[in-house]
């Protein structure tokens, strides 16, 4: 018997179980059938490194078994005598219940073998000689590769690469699935799939797989590869898996074209299955060894691709998930800022923020005290995003407190450092300007804690900044701050902003600037809301389309 030496009686020292039973019962005129069982189950040790066990689902090895006996030189009869020698073993394992199932009986194994000639002329259809197969698989790796790593998208990677081995192998129909319990159906936009066995691209599928959107692709319960796959029985590329899909298409009138088998290549990734590609014939030799051996290669490309497309998916579900939470954290943030400044006799009042991320921290506020007088708040907490906007709804929240129980600013901003200073421990700040506004008496009363000053432009036209004021906020005790005050006369205008005003940049790297600022608050008109407008706009002129690097905060206070 070609392709083993041993001796029926030396191979029965390590005869399985099952193997053992069935050469019992055997007569003693049926040594060849124990024989070709004998030299199945030596080639099935080697192949898989593992005792053989039959199984339902072993027309694969099977099929293996021939095509490796005759490139091995077995003659037809030869071959004939052991399809029925392992049939005899399959039917004995069915009856005695070692096995649900026959392969003999759910698989067409008798089917002839192709002749070594007619493999040959089928071969040279395809490739003048066995170089330009070589190149033409190169080319064909290469070019995956290319794609693979353009790719980012699992569906339109997998896309790519069904088309790519059906030009290659001159076939036209493939599909390839995912295993849902690898987590990677979910980016090619599958959800929950019949069955843990995800539709993932396809390509030349005949009318009766297209039909019924796909439904025999797609139903339960598993096909014949997904069952191997499933049972660590898929290593690498195989070239006669007959397609139980195909077959229960065809039963109900499906028009499959002629397709029976599929060459089948597992994805496995990091010594785990992640999914398959089928590429459908209608003879199973059809596929060479070295074609086996292009798919094989392939398929670890793909699953090195699905690996880093997953990884990427995950990051950018992480991603969409953070981005969803900072937006809902800005309208949170945004409801803590007045949604209209209040109606104050004989003054306007405006105000415009805006964040350089999802959340910021700056924040302004309007303070309604006793005796008609109104709390302005303009303030800019250090950083930027998520830490800026917690530090910022905290110091907000003190100033509200304290703005109730003392009745100048420069107290209220000592207590709030104060507590500042007890309630949080890392290394922020925050600068302050805070003023008490009383129009009847058209007196502001203000205490600056490390910000900006702002501008005030008298009736006259002139420009001039108002007084600096004392530390930040948050990080200095003893904490000294005084009053100012300021009386405002009919056409004067007060203008407090964040430093992300004048540090804004242009496409040369200049800084917008305080003496820019003044001459946009000289030029601007008399009206409230027109002269927020004309320093925005002129912003916008001067920055282009720089990214804005800061939050900005204006704040307009103009006396009728």
């Amino acid at each position: 018997m070609a392709g083993s030496s041993r001796t029926v009686f030396e191979h029965k020292r390590e005869m399985t179980k099952s193997v053992e039973q069935f050469a019992a019962q055997l007569d003693s005129g049926d040594s060849q059938i124990l024989a070709d069982l004998c030299h199945f189950d030596d080639w099935q040790r080697q192949r898989q490194g593992r005792p053989f066990l039959p199984d339902t689902v072993d027309d694969v090895a099977i099929r293996s078994y021939l095509l490796h006996l005759k490139l091995s030189g077995a003659s037809r009869s030869i071959l004939q005598r052991t399809i029925a020698s392992l049939k005899c073993f399959y039917d004995w394992a069915q009856a005695n219940h070692v096995i649900a199932k026959s392969p003999f009986d759910s698989f067409d194994l008798n089917r002839p073998l192709l002749s070594r000639e007619q493999i040959r002329r089928r071969e040279e259809t395809r490739f003048a000689n066995p170089t330009d197969r070589e190149i033409v698989h190169l080319r064909a790796l290469n070019q995956l590769a290319e794609h693979l790593n353009r790719c980012a998208d699992i569906r339109t990677l997998l896309d790519t690469v069904v088309e790519t081995l059906v030009k290659v192998m001159g076939l036209k129909t493939a599909w390839a699935f995912l295993w849902t319990k690898a987590g990677l159906h979910t980016a090619t936009g599958t959800a929950d799939p019949p069955h843990d066995f995800a539709l993932a691209a396809c390509c030349g599928l005949p009318p009766g797989l297209e039909r019924d959107n796909r439904r025999y692709l797609c139903q339960p319960p598993d096909c014949h590869c997904q069952v191997l796959l499933r049972n660590d029985q898929l290593v690498r590329a195989v070239n006669i898996v007959e397609c139980t899909r195909l077959q229960d298409s065809t039963r109900h009138a499906g028009d499959t074209e002629g397709l029976l088998f599929h060459a089948t290549v597992p994805l496995i990734s990091q010594n785990r299955p992640v999914g398959l590609i089928n590429v459908a014939t209608e003879q199973w030799e059809f596929l060479s060894p070295a074609d086996l051996q292009f798919l094989s290669a392939a398929g670890s490309q793909v699953a090195s691709s699905l690996e880093r497309a997953r990884l990427f998916d995950l990051v950018e579900r992480q991603r969409t998930h953070l981005e969803q939470e900072l937006e809902m954290a800005r309208a949170v943030q945004k409801s803590l800022l007045p949604t209209h400044p209040p109606n104050i006799p004989g003054f306007a009042l405006v105000a415009d923020w805006r964040s350089a991320r999802q959340v910021a921290g700056d924040f302004y506020d309007f303070l309604s005290l006793p005796d008609g007088r109104w709390g302005l708040v303009l303030a800019d907490v250090s950083g930027k995003g998520a830490p800026a906007a917690l530090y910022m709804a905290m110091t907000r929240s003190l100033i509200r407190s304290e703005a109730n129980r003392h009745a100048n600013p420069a107290a209220v901003l000592k207590e709030v450092n104060r507590r500042l200073l007890v309630e949080s421990s890392n290394e922020m700040f925050v600068t302050v300007f805070y003023a008490i506004l009383d129009p009847f008496e058209r007196l502001l009363t203000y205490a600056n804690a490390g910000h900006d000053p702002p501008l005030l432009r008298r009736a006259s036209g002139g420009v001039e900044r108002l007084a600096s004021g004392g530390l930040i906020m948050g990080l200095f005790e003893p904490f000294t701050l005084s009053d100012e005050k300021l009386s405002l006369e009919t056409g004067d205008t007060l203008l407090a902003y964040t430093d992300g005003l004048t540090d804004s940049v242009n496409h040369q790297d200049e800084d917008y600037g305080h003496t820019r600022l003044a001459d946009t608050l000289s030029s601007a008109p008399f009206a409230a809301q027109d002269i927020l407008a004309h320093i925005l706009k002129d912003l916008e002129t001067f920055a282009g389309p720089v990214p804005q690097p800061d939050d900005i905060t204006l704040l307009v206070l103009t006396s009728d």
